[in-house]
């Protein structure tokens, strides 16, 4: 009988390794993936909390010292003496009817040109399913999208109220390789944002292969494509809106964004 293949996110060294880069996914994997004993897995809890505070902590000093050091320029600059200047005669040309309108023209037209540009920033693309999106240079598209009360196999997750499960596929254009995670996809429906299930997108992404964790931290090289399943635990009044979209984003603070309709 053939030795069953650990999946990679069970392996110890997969989880340390996500722990040094990307620790709130490391966390995850080490408490519900690995058999480390509790008192290990408190250890590496509390010394990345401590260093998480540290971080805080040292940040507020360093803010604190710009503020103090801000205010003792002010200080200076008060008690500075004013030195006083004689006063100038300025000779002031009178404006021709001429020169009026031509100023007024340059301003208006400065003023319709900064105005297309704001709003050309401020406008985002949307596209729709099936229709490829690219945001600083990655491809976006979603194939599809469907309903599910459970997903998974040999380990499954069932939905609180009910799964929409996003069949999305990503290719880097870019000249280096970038990490994807599901985190960049947000289901918004007006104000109200719905973030992905990684767990139940993990078991979903299972049912492919053992081995495929979907999106879960995966570097993709210049020129190559990934397919993955993201899965969010919603309302049924999610599943039936007609105005839901999906914000995609290229990077972990979301600089760029783009839109697609689940219409």
């Amino acid at each position: 009988m053939s030795e069953q293949k650990t999946p990679i996110y069970k392996k110890s060294w997969f989880v340390i390794l996500m722990l040094v880069i990307f620790f709130p996914i490391g966390l995850y994997l080490m408490w519900a993936h690995t058999d480390w004993n509790k008192v290990a897995k408190w250890i590496v809890t509390a010394v990345i909390a401590v260093i998480g505070l540290s971080s805080v902590i040292t940040g507020g000093e360093d803010t604190g010292t710009e503020v103090a050091t801000g205010s003792e320029q002010n200080e200076e600059a008060t008690a500075a003496p004013a030195t006083e200047e004689e006063p100038t005669e300025e000779v002031t040309e009178e404006p021709t009817e001429e020169t009026t309108e031509e100023s007024t023209e340059e301003e208006t037209t400065e003023q319709a040109e900064a105005t297309e540009e704001v709003a050309d920033e401020e406008t985002e693309e949307v596209v729709g399913i099936g229709e490829t999106l690219t945001v600083d240079g990655i491809d976006f598209t979603v194939n599809e999208w469907f309903q599910r009360d459970s997903v998974g196999t040999g380990l499954t997750s069932t939905a609180n109220d009910t799964y929409l499960v996003l069949d999305v596929s990503v290719t880097n254009n870019k000249n280096e390789a970038v990490m994807l995670t599901s985190d960049y996809f947000k289901i918004m429906d007006g104000e109200v944002v719905y973030e992905p299930d990684a767990a139940a997108s993990t078991y979903m992404n299972q049912e492919v292969a053992a081995d495929n964790l979907g999106l879960l931290a995966e570097e993709i090289n210049p020129g190559s494509s990934r397919n993955a399943y993201i899965v969010y635990d919603v309302a049924p009044a999610v599943i039936d809106s007609e105005t839901k979209q999906l914000q995609v984003q290229s990077g972990f603070f979301g600089t760029q964004t783009g839109i697609i309709d689940l219409q």
